[in-house]
């Protein structure tokens, strides 16, 4: 609020500042509560979660649809240096392996499905990977600079515009809830900790 960070800062704002004093419903806490909050509870499941809810507030105020994604390098200021960006380029670049594994994911899913017969047992279609206009391009000029990079040529240009389609965060979400689902249908129970060995269910969650 304010782009005010500092915990002694809010805390004393929560005191004297008719805002804050009206955000807390005139409660003062302390310390310790904002870095209870911050450190053991804003976990990072919690975010995830909390992102998914405005992102399905956004999708049914008709604000966005969730069908496609696209990724620049735009240029927005924020809070952040205002003299930095990333060059297209360079989001291309690593896009191209990023979209590479996500692939190799979604095969891996479709795989599982079949192999076990899950797919007729829970009537769950194959996940649809993405339909990506402009990646060959991306590619060509990635693999033509590695090559100049040997005998040190200049870079060539790689700023194409990436299109990718059949890519929404509610359709990834339901595909980890489609795994859900056959583990507790299945007692396949999910393990955590160093050391010990992931079901193959939990390896494609």
């Amino acid at each position: 609020m304010r782009g005010i960070r500092s915990v002694d800062r809010i805390v004393d704002l929560c005191e004297r500042d008719l805002a804050f004093i009206w955000l807390t419903r005139g409660q003062k806490p302390k310390r310790d509560a904002f870095y209870d909050f911050k450190n053991r509870k804003l976990t990072s499941d919690v975010l995830d979660d909390l992102n998914y809810q405005f992102m399905r507030r956004l999708q049914k105020e008709g604000l966005v649809t969730l069908k496609e994604l696209f990724i620049d390098g735009t240029k927005i200021e924020a809070n952040a240096n205002r003299y930095t960006f990333v060059w297209r380029g360079s989001i291309n670049y690593h896009l191209a392996g990023l979209l590479d594994s996500i692939d190799q994911l979604f095969e891996k899913y479709n795989s599982f499905l079949q192999e076990n017969d899950y797919g007729t047992k829970y009537e769950l279609g194959n996940a649809q990977m993405f339909v990506i206009e402009g990646m060959d391009k991306v590619r060509e000029v990635i693999e033509k600079n590695r090559k100049r990079k040997l005998v040190k040529h200049k870079k060539l240009s790689n700023n194409r515009i990436i299109e990718i389609g059949n890519c929404s965060p509610l359709e990834i979400r339901k595909l980890q809830n489609n795994l859900t689902l056959i583990a507790d249908n299945e007692g396949i129970e999910f393990v955590y900790g160093k050391g010990k060995r992931k079901p193959a269910l939990q390896q494609a969650a």
